[in-house]
């Protein structure tokens, strides 16, 4: 009888330690799934927020009053003019892209560089002078007037 009893404890303790694995491994990938979910939204927030900054630090280092919203060649551009020069921002294939160029030239995305991806990106000038740039995930705005 002693032989039975201590063959249904060691059962019922390799069943308890069984059910205990296997708990805490369903609650490792539980957390584990969370935290990737959770660093993905981050991922794109801080996306959104570097593609926003980005554009918007550039026109106010800009130093230049010519900002304008041009399109060229089909699309829609933030251009900044100075010294004989265009700094444009526009849209291709859902990357925000920066080009250096000469005024009378096209848009050339292989010698652009990729600033972010974002689906949607709109560039609105005021009458007061504030840009407004939109993305698929957000908006900020920039006054482009200088005060002297």
């Amino acid at each position: 009888m002693s032989q039975r009893v201590k063959t249904l404890r060691d059962i019922i303790i390799v069943l308890t330690t069984t059910v205990l694995f296997a708990v805490i491994l369903c609650l490792v990938v539980f957390a584990a799934r969370g935290y990737q979910h959770s660093a993905e939204i981050q991922d794109a927030s801080g996306n959104t927020r570097a593609v926003l900054s980005y554009v918007v630090n550039s026109v106010r280092d800009s130093g230049s009053s010519d900002i304008s919203v041009k399109d060229i060649s089909g699309t829609q551009c933030l251009v900044i003019s100075g010294d004989g020069y265009e700094q444009r921002f526009y849209l291709d294939s859902g990357r925000l892209m920066e080009e250096y160029t000469e005024p009378d030239a096209g848009n050339n995305p292989d010698v652009a560089l990729e600033i972010g991806k974002t689906d949607s990106l709109e560039f609105v000038i005021d009458d007061e002078g504030i840009l407004t740039i939109r993305t698929d995930s957000g908006s900020s705005a920039v006054n482009t007037g200088r005060r002297k």
